[in-house]
């Protein structure tokens, strides 16, 4: 199956197109005030078209989902052919659905250590949710430490790990029992994990915090403290796997085996599907009593057979290797752009295809627009006031970098004479 890319043009007369906009804003609930900017009529590579015929590069990747880019004929064609077979049939672990057990099996297959065993889920946050129960349970313990800029979801178990007061006091009281300590901060790791600590949650690479990449010995030594204190390491790979560093997993640029590791978002080859991977003896913990944890959509067959083309996508066309040394060269044309524009870009970070550029925060948001008015997609952090998010797709073509650089200066231009458009 070949998908033709994206042709400029409309797919809507303008009143259908305004309407889907009203009709949005009347319908479903709004998290972000303002009218949406666009309506979305196709997607195929890195290219995103609007219905009214504008063509845009997507450089954030969904944010962190479309790593084999969007409607992989491949992908595509797996869907298809699941649908075809069976969707839903039962909840998870009822049956044996064949294409469960193949991602599974991929994943341990890649994953080092005793991490042979996934429980499957739909999202990224509900996977931060089994990772902490299993924690508990495991454990017999009650109290987890985070990070500060951390960011692990929205739902309660997860939004307690989270670090943003302005996102957690208004949902308050939370989980009890989480300590929050600056990331990248051994001595302070140190005195916050206790006998009491279940876990402690760590995004390798903090990703809404601004994909800030710890020293080297961070993560080592965060593996030997919860060694000696007998509390399990979670690490948080929802944007971090699949590739987008590099490695399967972004813990891997740091050789250590966590105890639970939790993937999402480009997990799924754009569909909905999270894991949380760990060790048999870990998880032989939710046989006592059975039922000890439990999921009605979780690994939809469906998105396993998405996941499943996915994941061989990556592994037979290099992308892991792509993604090292395409980030390498996108990386150094942004410190290139840094230093044509020091009054604007104050650092530049990351690894692979997982980037940012800090700018003044009251400047973030309208180089974003720029950008995006000139063809170009990028975005801002949750976390990290003032960072401009960048991360392609793993296919992204050399073309399609010079086209980012090319908005990116040329967005940086208007903003320093003051015509700043978007």
């Amino acid at each position: 199956m070949v998908l033709a890319r994206p042709q400029p043009g409309p797919t809507m007369e303008p009143d259908v197109l305004e309407s889907y906009k009203d009709r949005f804003g009347r319908h479903l609930s709004q998290t972000v005030p303002g009218r949406k900017e666009l309506v979305v009529a196709e997607a195929r590579d890195c290219t995103i078209k609007s219905a009214d015929g504008r063509l845009f590069l997507d450089f954030i990747s969904g944010i962190a989902v479309a790593n084999v880019g969007h409607s992989h004929p491949e992908v595509v064609a797996a869907v298809q052919a699941q649908m075809a077979s069976h969707a839903h049939v039962n909840v998870y672990g009822r049956f044996v659905l064949p294409a469960q057990v193949e991602i599974a099996e991929r994943i341990a297959g890649v994953a080092p250590g005793d991490l042979d065993v996934a429980y499957l889920t739909s999202t990224g946050t509900e996977a931060i949710e089994g990772a902490l129960k299993l924690a508990r349970k495991h454990t017999g313990r009650k109290r987890f430490v985070a990070f500060e800029r951390g960011f692990h979801g929205r739902t309660f178990g997860a939004l307690s790990v989270s670090w943003k007061p302005q996102y957690r006091q208004p949902f308050e009281p939370l989980l009890d029992g989480v300590d929050f300590v600056p990331f990248d901060d051994l001595d302070a790791v140190a005195r916050a994990v206790s006998d009491d600590t279940a876990a402690v949650i760590v995004e390798p690479i903090q990703g809404e915090g601004g994909v800030r990449v710890p020293s080297d010995g961070f993560l080592p030594g965060l593996r030997d403290i919860c060694t000696d204190r007998g509390a399990l390491l979670i690490t948080d790979e929802v944007q971090g796997a699949m590739g987008r560093t590099g490695h399967w997993f972004s813990f891997e640029l740091w050789g250590i085996v966590p105890d639970i590791v939790v993937m999402a978002k480009a997990f799924g080859g754009g569909l909905p599907l999270g894991a949380f991977v760990s060790t048999p003896e870990i998880f032989s913990t939710f046989l006592d009593p059975p039922l000890s944890h439990l999921t009605t959509f979780g690994g939809n067959p469906v998105s396993c057979a998405a996941a499943v083309a996915a994941f061989d996508i990556i592994e037979r066309d290099g992308l892991l290797a792509a993604a090292e040394t395409k980030g390498a060269d996108l990386k150094r044309r942004l410190e290139l752009t840094r230093e044509q524009f020091p009054e604007f870009i104050s650092d530049v970070r990351g690894r692979g295809l997982w980037l940012a550029i800090d700018l003044p925060p009251d400047l973030t948001m309208p180089i974003v627009h720029e950008m995006e008015s000139r063809g170009v997609i990028v975005g801002s952090m949750l976390n990290s006031e003032g960072t401009v998010r960048i991360a392609p797709p793993l296919i992204v073509a050399e073309a399609e970098m010079d086209v980012f650089i090319g908005v990116l200066r040329a967005s940086l231009r208007a903003a320093a004479t003051g015509k700043l458009q978007g």
